[in-house]
């Protein structure tokens, strides 16, 4: 949630902070912190929307420590729908403490004058019903053909590839790989499975697998038949079964936007006789929008993805109604995967348009639960996925490309996901990532896929330049940001993929990576991999808490991640130089969520009670001040926590350094981030 630190408005006359306690046992419980005043001039209250009106609590005071108050109130979660919305009231008293001579309202875009609108406000969800498995969930993402083979080597237009070093791309000169199947299966994913939990990865996240022409499978002619290609069914099921073993997860995309022009129900080639193309009287006619002229809608206008029609009661039929459907059927025994992702989600609709979209995809995650009621869904959006996320029982996620893959890349690379130059701050990294967190659940939020890489961009450590320590660096953020970490095939070749230029779908030597033996540089990538996932599992802050930006700037910034008693702090420098920022009153969030729990004491810890961080009110003499005065007995507190500091990039990680990185942080004064670094300081369990 968000955190006001500096308002840009010299006249609001607080510092607060709240973060959703979700998924946490007291979730209903709403926590309100306040500085910049005497509490007895403070009157806090919850405005509550639980059936779209608002309901004001008032917030009892619990405590106050070197100027910071705490209030609470439960949130009316058993008055309504299960997504509820809130947000905060903050009257300020007169000297007297009996009229009111200020107001401020403070919702997920932090403190204003004016009333929030209900999509600005917090949102929590009161019944969350996403996997359990999903906070300490770290995907690898898998392109089948372009993986591994159970064969040992790619096959490729009748010739041998081996896979124990790298195929430089020269060696595709005259061959259009986009087009011709390489070779890579499904077996041999299954024979990677150990490789790929020794990264840390416990979950398997594929392509398209079903029987298609094309080599990425997004036009599928049969949902019932994984692709020969890739092994056929039996294939899945031995790689369900060995995945059991390895105690990982399986999920499959979805292209369920539309279907291949050689699927029977279309049938371009005329092959049945009765496909939808080229006769009216076709059994799957209404399967299919079909314009005036005859055509028929496509996907994205691609001739060979004719958009499914599901207005049509038949075709919600064999997708996800009937017991047997596409949908269900890979859900159940003997396959029992554990999630989908859906392709092209935003488009899936009724009458060759996205009309009734929500509808439709909350209908099929209504069917995809009954026959397996703790599998993930997921969608691939393009673009903004919130109107999806926050309608209730709907998607559990998306893969996060508004609030995560895009803004990332342009901070590192300076390059929009279509590759044009786009100069990008850490600053505009903060207001992006937060204004797309806005108005949805701490628990959606957890249920989002982030990834620096996929198979349809161009490789991210191409991307950066093949700066090997800017990319270390990227890699600590990615599995530190809230939500899913998704490392795609290959992230871990290093200058294998600039030296080799191996692009996205390029085949990879997985005989080499397997045996750590690409390059050096490789094999300290994978060893990062392993660390940052045993580093993100070891503290639920990073699996499970909310995430509040403390720092922003040209090319660094800095956000906290909050879970009951544990933080995990993470600064970034994409620079070529130290950064030194002042700290203020950025740890705000930290020291009052850390060190004023419920039983806080009710009368504050020696005179500074606050008031004299209070901001006049009028427009002379307006204190333009970071408040951070009043903080320093609580970095006392913090100095006693057992703190551990790993830094990834082109600082080396020692002892040296981190008992320095720490005096500098318990100080409270500045905090030095080193050049193209992310130092990442965690508090141990007590």
């Amino acid at each position: 949630m968000r955190q006001n630190t500096t308002s840009p408005r010299p006249n609001l006359p607080f510092q607060c902070f709240h973060t959703c306690s979700a998924p946490a046992a007291n979730a209903e419980i709403a926590v309100l912190f306040v500085r910049g005043a005497d509490q007895k001039r403070l009157r806090c209250t919850l405005a509550a929307f639980p059936q779209h009106d608002a309901v004001m609590v008032s917030m009892s005071y619990t405590g106050s420590r070197a100027g910071i108050h705490r209030y609470e109130a439960r949130l009316p979660v058993d008055e309504g729908s299960n997504l509820q919305f809130y947000c905060f009231k903050i009257a300020l008293l007169n000297a007297d403490g009996d009229q009111v001579s200020d107001v401020v309202w403070y919702s997920s875009l932090g403190m204003s004058r004016e009333t929030p609108l209900l999509q600005h406000c917090f949102a929590i969800e009161a019944d969350s019903q996403h996997p359990d498995f999903v906070p300490d969930l770290i995907l690898y993402q898998i392109f089948p053909d372009r993986f591994a083979s159970s064969k040992g080597c790619f096959t490729i237009d009748a010739q041998r590839y081996p896979a124990d070093t790298p195929i430089h791309s020269n060696e595709f000169e005259y061959k259009d790989l986009d087009n011709i199947h390489c070779g890579g299966d499904l077996d041999g994913v299954t024979q990677m499975l150990p490789y790929i939990r020794g990264l840390g990865c416990d979950g398997v996240y594929l392509t398209p697998i079903f029987k298609a022409p094309s080599v990425a499978k997004y036009d599928p002619e049969d949902y019932d038949v994984v692709d020969p290609h890739f092994g056929g069914n039996g294939a899945l099921k031995r790689l369900r079964h060995d995945s059991f073993g390895y105690e990982m997860r399986l999920l499959l995309n979805g292209p369920f936007s539309s279907t291949g022009d050689l699927h029977p129900w279309f049938d371009r080639q005329e092959r049945t006789g009765k496909g939808a193309h080229h006769h009216e009287d076709s059994p799957w006619r209404d399967f299919y929008t079909f314009r005036e002229d005859g055509e028929p809608c496509y996907l994205k206008h691609i001739p060979s993805r004719p958009k499914l029609n599901y207005a049509a009661r038949e075709v919600r039929t064999a997708m996800y109604k009937a017991r047997n459907s596409v949908v269900r059927k890979w859900l159940q025994v003997p396959y029992g995967i554990d999630g989908w992702c859906f392709d092209a989600a935003g488009l899936l609709g009724d009458d060759g348009t996205a009309k009734n979209n929500v509808k439709r995809l909350k209908q099929m995650c209504k069917a995809a639960r009954s026959a397996h009621p703790d599998c993930l869904l997921l969608g691939d959006f393009s673009y903004d996925a919130r109107y999806v996320l926050n309608t209730d029982r709907n998607l559990d996620g998306a893969v996060n490309y508004t609030g995560f893959l895009s803004p990332m890349r342009a901070f590192f690379a300076g390059v929009n996901l279509s590759g044009d130059p786009l100069p990008y701050t850490g600053e505009d990294l903060r207001r992006t990532t937060e204004n797309y967190s806005v108005g949805m659940p701490q628990q959606v939020k957890l249920c989002l896929i982030n990834e620096l890489d996929n198979h349809q961009l161009p490789r991210f450590f191409t991307a950066i330049g093949g700066e090997k320590n800017l990319y270390l660096a990227a890699l600590a953020v990615l599995y530190t940001w809230r939500g899913i970490p998704c490392v795609y095939q290959g992230d871990e070749l290093g200058e294998a993929i600039t030296q080799y230029e191996l692009g996205p779908r390029a085949p990879l030597p997985f005989a080499a990576m397997r045996d750590h033996h690409v390059t050096p540089y490789s094999a300290r990538i994978q060893s990062t991999l392993t660390e940052l996932a045993a580093l993100r599992r070891a503290n639920p802050a990073i699996t499970r808490g909310s995430l509040v930006f403390i720092c922003a700037g040209g090319a660094y910034f800095g956000f906290i991640r909050l879970y009951e008693n544990r933080f995990a702090i993470v600064l970034v420098n994409a620079s070529r130089q130290n950064v030194k920022v002042e700290q203020g009153s950025i740890l705000f969030p930290l020291l009052a969520a850390l060190y004023l729990p419920s039983d806080a004491i009710a009368a504050d810890e020696g005179e500074d009670s606050g008031e004299s961080l209070l901001i006049p009110l009028s427009g002379r003499n307006v204190r333009r001040t970071d408040h951070g005065e009043g903080l320093e007995g609580l970095y006392e507190f913090l100095s006693r926590e057992n703190l551990t500091v790993n830094v990834y990039g082109q600082q080396k990680q020692t002892d040296a350094y981190a008992q320095g990185f720490t005096a500098e942080l318990t100080a409270g004064h500045t905090l030095t981030i080193p050049p193209r670094s992310t130092v990442i300081v965690c508090n141990q369990a007590k």
